[in-house]
């Protein structure tokens, strides 16, 4: 896979109207509040749930009764609020779904964004739910034993989701699977490509608190779904590719996979 981080990017910019103010580029905006707001609200209320319903009332209980050690207490304490965070895992999942659909769609030229694909990652919800727990699992696991096999873990499963939005018949062992298949030898380029990036995260939580993070983060996401797109079909049959000056219209090139030297785009 040839395709440069600038060619990703310029296809990326492409595809959100080359412009922050863009119709495409602000319901993506709009797509990342919602998220926020879902995941935030979820988070917040479960955690009040567990310790307006459970801990406040258990510890109470327990301070009453003899021969309870502080070691029970802290227990009693931290294990809902363990519950609570296993139960956004999941809910982080489908939010993942939700606007890996909504980029995928685009890339693969589906006109406009749409913020009704959003609620495509709630149609599964179990299965969703399932794989982003999954997933996010396996990845504290790894990242128990040292941090570098996190992150290797990580970035084997980055594509989870992308393959799930391909394959909604698999299994989250499936979806693992296949997004450590494709990632083989690809690990250190997404790792680059996100890292190309990191002129604007700066600038974003230095200049603008963060709030930058709205404008950049669909420019990031819709950059992976590009590089999902191109590694798919690089690695599932020959190269196509298209050439981001022409357009979503514009014509593949099919190369032989054996090929390496071959240019991924057109020449004009």
């Amino acid at each position: 896979m040839n395709i440069t981080n600038k060619q990703i990017r310029a296809r990326a910019r492409y595809l959100l109207d080359e412009n922050i103010f863009g119709k495409d580029w602000l319901k993506s905006v709009l797509m990342m509040i919602m998220m926020l707001a879902i995941d935030g609200a979820i988070g917040w209320g479960l955690s009040a749930l567990a310790s307006t319903l459970i801990v406040v009332p258990l510890v109470a209980v327990l301070a009453e009764v003899e021969g309870v050690t502080s070691l029970v207490l802290f227990l009693v304490t931290v294990i809902p609020h363990i519950l609570v965070w296993l139960i956004t895992l999941g809910i982080s999942g489908v939010l993942s779904m939700a606007l890996v659909s909504v980029h995928l769609d685009l890339v693969r030229g589906d006109g406009h964004l749409k913020i009704r694909r959003f609620f495509d990652g709630f149609k599964n919800f179990a299965e969703n739910f399932i794989l982003g727990f999954m997933t996010t699992f396996n990845i504290f696991l790894w990242s128990l034993l040292l941090i570098f096999p996190g992150i290797y873990v990580a970035y084997s499963y980055a594509l989870v989701f992308y393959v799930k939005k391909d394959h909604p018949e698999y299994r989250w062992k499936d979806c693992l699977d296949e997004s450590e298949r494709l990632m083989e030898g690809n690990r250190w380029r997404l790792f680059k490509l996100q890292f190309s990036f990191i002129g604007w995260t700066l600038l974003s939580s230095l200049a603008f608190c963060g709030i930058g993070d709205l404008w950049l983060t669909p420019y990031i996401n819709t950059s992976i779904a590009v590089f999902y797109d191109e590694l798919k079909n690089f690695k599932d049959s020959n190269v196509v590719s298209f050439d981001p000056s022409n357009g979503p219209d514009a014509g593949p090139v099919v190369i032989d996979v054996k090929n390496h030297s071959a240019s991924l785009f057109k020449n004009n």
